[in-house]
């Protein structure tokens, strides 16, 4: 309940912000300034709020996380046409939802035995795409107008939620995998962690994967607006995505169990780059919908099998740190892999950019090879 509740929020409240924004007369531009502050507090924070966990425990950021999810529901609710409020809510419910993710990433990877890794994660996945469809939904709440969902009603639920949230997690307990005070500062386990075999390229691979995952959504309605498809029908092709995504997580721990994780990650990874480049070709709708249906179950792979992949190659006592630095690579490359394939839209159109980020995928899975199918020994650890 916890990981759904988080995720309506912030699928809920994410595009509110934005047309808050806009009703508070900022200019469409300005949107890009509301993503960045969302953005910022994950690139600043998450390596400092994962180290902190493995020094204090989990229980910590589950409950600052919620806390600031609820302060800037209010602000928002409270904003009227001030812009300043509008951002300053946006900083802190970036900041809430870093906090919320590194300390439920944090909590199942240490609270999970090594060889279920990726079931639950596959579960953990399963419930926030879950939230993230249901999120959406409240925009449909009664007292929209044509261009505008209720803007009151949505922060008000949102902060419901939050208070919830909140709630649950007063009652959670840390686990009991953490460092001592006297064990190397965030700096060393970091340079520690990143000469762990497969590690470099794990953060790499799943920053790829969630950027193309952000590509897609964006670049696919300007696909259909290139090539003359309805929205309605871009609409189908973005729901079957969803569907199926979720749909694989379901499955990852037995496809993992039958064909090893090395084989189930770098060919999850390589189909993806094959089924979002053939999304670019100029097929009927019907064979693009089949498309999108299979690069949403091998994307839905993807995602939480890193996140198995990390825990298992971080050594107890440092898995907040490193699920931390995998968030702090995502947002990375949601921030600059976005912009540069705005150069290659510029030059090629949608198709182009389908086309780019699948090789980019393509390297990913190349480099995803390297992946041990076992957690490293002490004795490897030792030697690296």
């Amino acid at each position: 309940m916890h990981v759904v509740t988080v995720q309506i929020i912030i699928y809920a409240m994410r595009p509110t912000l934005s047309y808050a924004v806009l009703e508070a007369g900022a200019p469409p531009a300005f949107l890009g300034a509301i993503s960045a502050a969302f953005a910022v507090p994950g690139l600043l924070l998450a390596i400092p709020a994962g180290h902190a966990i493995d020094r204090v425990g989990e229980r910590l950021l589950l409950v600052l996380g919620p806390t600031a999810i609820v302060i800037a529901a209010a602000l928002a609710m409270l904003a009227g046409s001030s812009v300043a409020q509008l951002v300053l809510a946006t900083v802190l419910l970036g900041l809430g939802h870093l906090l919320t993710l590194v300390g439920q990433q944090a909590k199942v990877a240490n609270s999970t035995p090594s060889g279920r890794f990726d079931s639950v994660f596959g579960l953990y996945t399963f419930s926030a795409s879950l939230g993230q469809t249901l999120g959406p939904l409240l925009l449909s709440l009664p007292g929209a107008t044509p261009e505008t969902p209720p803007l009151a009603p949505i922060f008000a639920v949102s902060l419901g939620l939050a208070l919830s949230m909140l709630a649950l997690s007063a009652f959670m307990r840390s686990s009991a995998s953490r460092r001592s005070l006297g064990s190397p500062g965030m700096l060393a386990t970091a340079g520690s962690l990143l000469r762990t075999r497969g590690l470099p390229q794990s953060l790499v691979a799943t920053s790829i994967v969630l950027s193309s995952l952000d590509i897609f959504l964006a670049y696919l309605p300007a696909l259909g607006h290139e090539r003359g498809i309805s929205a309605a029908a871009v609409s189908v092709m973005l729901v079957t995505r969803s569907v199926f995504s979720m749909l694989s997580r379901l499955f990852l721990g037995r496809m993992v169990g039958a064909l090893g994780r090395r084989n189930v990650l770098v060919w999850s990874i390589g189909s993806a780059a094959i089924m979002l480049s053939g999304v670019a070709l100029p097929l009927p709708f019907g064979w693009l919908v089949v498309l999108c249906a299979a690069y949403g179950f091998v994307i839905g792979v993807c995602q939480p099998i890193t996140m198995s992949w990390v825990s298992d190659l971080a050594p107890p006592g440092t898995r907040g740190l490193a699920m931390s630095m995998r968030l702090a690579s995502n947002r990375l490359g949601q921030s600059v892999l976005p912009a540069v394939v705005g150069v290659i839209a510029a030059a090629t159109g949608a198709a182009g950019v389908l086309v780019g980020t699948g090789a980019l995928l393509a390297g990913a899975a190349f480099s995803s090879s390297v992946v041990p199918d076992k957690p490293p020994t002490e004795e490897d650890r030792a030697e690296a």
